[in-house]
């Protein structure tokens, strides 16, 4: 298998918005309520399943920052930080991008209710853990024209990503992150067949493709657990890929694409990083040795 070195395959003039990269949606929830469940295994078991995009949300709970979907905690962020820390020190190959943020206020009728996590103290964990002052890919004017050539000369490990540059060695990356209530609560075959209209959406940097639907009211789905919807998905994911595969537009577009429930089993990765193969980034003598290590 190849998903813990698959970066190694990839050509160097490949640009960071071009390669595809799996992505895990809410890849802190691993251990919370069910409803807010979106991950069965932590982010160092998500890396050795080819994610290198991780979506953390944060919040604090009795003065401690802790990982959170909404108004549910989990896991707290130095757990995170540690499994992130394994990856940077066990790799020599791999690239990671973890887009980490509070998360953000959310209105229920009359009410809003908001999120926080000191932004000093997030910096501080984040250099205590990873030493962004080594290892945080941050000197950039324009993430399009960075290269994972670019990444391999600097010896950087990771990119973190926020909007608002809030933490230390934080950068602002322009992200699509297309999103419809009405599509992502849909029923697992409609989904699939209309979610693909937003490969249509037009960025400056990243294109974050989202392949798994939302619990919410009002919708064909409604307030239905993670792990049901996604059980239900499951049947309809490799339609979603090949929709891809198959658009010469969207596969030219095609970059940051996540789910969830990743590490059930290497399906979804598996499918997603054939894509690299159809996009010419992989090294061409080593495209065998790709293909085959997906499969084993």
């Amino acid at each position: 298998m190849i998903y813990r070195d698959w970066m190694k395959y990839i050509k160097d003039e490949t640009p960071l918005t071009s390669l595809i990269i799996p992505s895990a949606h809410n890849a802190g929830t691993y251990g919370m309520a069910k409803i807010a469940c979106c991950q069965d295994h932590d982010v160092y078991t998500q890396f050795c399943y080819g994610i290198r995009h991780f979506c953390v949300r944060l919040d604090t709970k009795k003065n401690e920052i802790v990982l959170c979907h909404g108004p549910f905690t989990g896991d707290t962020f130095i757990h995170a930080l540690e499994g992130f820390k394994k990856i940077i020190d066990e790799t020599e190959t791999e690239f990671i991008i973890i887009d980490l943020k509070e998360y953000y206020p959310q209105k229920l009728g009359p009410f809003t209710f908001r999120y926080k996590a000191d932004p000093k103290e997030v910096s501080r964990l984040v250099k205590e853990y990873l030493h962004p002052e080594k290892y945080a890919f941050c000197e950039f004017d324009d993430i399009r024209k960075v290269t994972m050539g670019d990444v391999r000369r600097s010896g950087k490990k990771f990119l973190l990503v926020n909007w608002d540059k809030e933490y230390d060695y934080s950068a602002d990356c322009p992200t699509a992150l297309p999103w419809d209530k009405k599509i992502f609560g849909m029923k697992a075959a409609d989904f699939a067949e209309h979610c693909l209209k937003f490969m249509d959406a037009e960025t400056d940097g990243f294109l974050w493709f989202q392949t798994q639907q939302t619990p919410n009211l009002g919708t064909d789905e409604g307030m239905r657990y993670p792990k049901t919807m996604d059980t239900e998905l499951r049947g309809c994911f490799e339609r979603i890929i090949q929709g891809i595969a198959e658009n010469e537009r969207y596969l030219e577009k095609a970059n940051i694409i996540s789910g969830d429930f990743m590490t059930e089993d290497y399906m979804k990765s598996r499918s997603i990083l054939a894509l690299n193969i159809l996009k010419n980034n992989v090294i061409p003598e080593l495209e065998g040795e790709y293909a085959r290590g997906l499969w084993r």
